[in-house]
């Protein structure tokens, strides 16, 4: 194939999704997520988020600011996370209600503590991250970590689905 031709077909692709080179570059964010996760890095982690960044955790902790969410997440990682394993969500959606400004959220993540050989049903939760872009940088600003339980009386075998 050509150069002009590739550009014909980036061009179609660009089309198709306008948002599809944001949409790289956010899932890279998270994937720096994972990777300072994998290795017990507070401070990586941190480095993905705003100055001012919200973030709150599965079990509801509020942390402002990216120098205490990285405090907190080597708190986490030198104690209750310590050899913890984060897996890549089974559904991922993005929404961009303005050019700069991203929501993506990823469901279906697993956390697989150091002893387990699978999964577990009460470690899958569905995150929510709003990503801001600045001087062409992505970086996330909002985060919310939750939980997926069953509903009360669903049939447990029943999953979490996402529409795109």
């Amino acid at each position: 194939m050509h150069n002009t031709e590739l550009g014909e077909v980036n061009a179609k692709l660009e089309e198709v999704d306008p948002h599809r080179e944001d949409k790289e570059a956010i899932t890279d964010l998270a994937r720096k997520q994972t990777d300072a996760w994998a290795q017990g890095d507070g401070a990586a982690f941190a480095a993905t988020f705003t100055e001012d960044a919200d973030f709150v955790s599965v079990i509801g902790e509020f942390v402002q600011g990216r120098a205490s969410l990285g405090r907190a997440m080597r708190e986490g990682f030198d104690g209750f996370m310590k050899g913890t394993r984060l897996f890549a969500p089974e559904v991922t959606t993005f929404r961009f209600p303005t050019p700069d400004v991203a929501v993506m959220v990823t469901s279906g993540v697993w956390v697989i503590r150091p002893e387990a050989d699978e999964e577990r049903p009460e470690e899958l939760s569905i995150q929510t991250r709003i990503a801001v872009r600045d001087n062409d940088t992505w970086l996330f600003t909002s985060f919310r970590n939750t939980r997926i339980l069953p509903h009360p009386g669903a049939n447990p075998t029943t999953s979490v689905s996402a529409t795109h």
